[in-house]
């Protein structure tokens, strides 16, 4: 067992990790592994989430016994959740049973603008903030790149990159995947992944996440750009990069077979769906999960009448065809 990931200074800081992805990457699968290794080894991890929508839906798949758990919906960090992470950060790194702290960001948070929240001077008695941690999906990251201006920066502004879902490519595709992302960011070291776990260990990751912390991402030169949001997760356009967030209320007894084909068919601007609901024939409350290649609606162990919610995210959504094929599938 090593120490380095809760080795605390002489300023009794807390070591931070910083996790960010876009949608779908594995990131939410890579946090899982992290949390585990941490209970493996005795330690008490703190985990602060932050997504859009008006439930936490990683922060409660992920709540479990011996972590603590502090949750920033509505938003992005740079923007709606922008004044609550530092005081979330230092009331976890205060906590006296908190060995290290895991920051999950949004898929659509932008490393640049964490930059300026995490190299606050107010962090600096409390946490010794790591590099920034960035999953990205082998298989899509070509189309990502093309679409998109904030999939690069999630790999030009990482300090460790993590090339995830690499059993799902060739090895010459990973080579030209590795390759790529070298040219984006020369700088960054890059672990390849299997199902969120990387070949060089959780030990490897985490220690060398520290080792490059945001002491040294804080001199990256980059510019902190000013944000019109107007995130509302009803369908207004997301200024990152336009992507629309459309967030219901799925208190709802719905078909299974049903909802899970309307996923399968969901189109290929629709990057991300997840939430929790009500399936017919089962007292218990279920959760989906979509991505581009992956669904799944499994039973859930814990309810609150708070958490039936659903969300989909991504570009130029259809708010009215979204509504009408989940309204075909209730059970009536």
């Amino acid at each position: 067992m090593i120490d380095s990931p809760v080795k605390e200074t002489k300023l009794n800081r807390k070591p931070a990790y910083v996790l960010v992805g876009f949608l779908g990457s594995g990131k939410t699968t890579l946090l899982g592994k992290l949390i585990g290794w941490c209970l493996e080894n005795g330690m008490t991890p703190g985990l602060i989430v932050n997504e859009f929508g008006a439930v936490s839906i990683d922060g409660e798949m992920m709540r479990q016994e011996g972590m603590m758990l502090s949750e920033l919906s509505n938003g992005c960090i740079c923007c709606t959740a922008e004044g609550d992470l530092i005081p979330a950060l230092i009331q976890m790194s205060i906590h006296p049973k908190v060995d290290l702290i895991i920051l999950e960001a949004s898929g659509l948070a932008d490393p640049a603008d964490m930059l300026d929240e995490l190299t606050d001077p107010a962090l600096w008695e409390a946490v010794e903030v790591g590099g920034i941690i960035s999953v990205v999906d082998a298989l899509r990251f070509d189309d990502l790149a093309e679409k998109t201006r904030l999939a690069q920066r999630q790999v030009e502004y990482a300090d460790v990159l993590v090339m995830n879902k690499c059993d799902l490519v060739t090895e010459a595709d990973a080579l030209t995947l590795k390759e790529q992302l070298i040219g984006f960011n020369p700088k960054a070291q890059i672990f390849p992944a299997q199902q969120g776990l990387p070949e060089a260990g959780i030990e490897a990751l985490l220690d060398l996440a520290r080792s490059v912390g945001a002491g040294n991402a804080a001199k990256k030169e980059h510019t902190h750009h000013q944000h019109d949001h107007s995130h509302n997760h009803h369908g207004e356009a997301d200024a990152h990069m336009s992507l629309h967030t459309l967030d219901f209320d799925m208190d709802l007894r719905l078909n299974k077979d049903a909802f899970e084909q309307f996923l399968k068919n969901l189109p290929s601007n629709v990057y991300r769906a997840k939430g929790f609901l009500w399936v017919e024939g089962d007292e218990r409350p279920h959760v989906f999960q979509q991505m581009p290649g992956y669904v799944r609606v499994l039973p859930f162990q814990r309810h609150r009448p708070s958490l039936m919610r659903g969300v989909f995210i991504g570009q130029n959504l259809d708010k009215a065809w979204i509504l009408e094929q989940i309204e075909a599938c209730i059970v009536a």
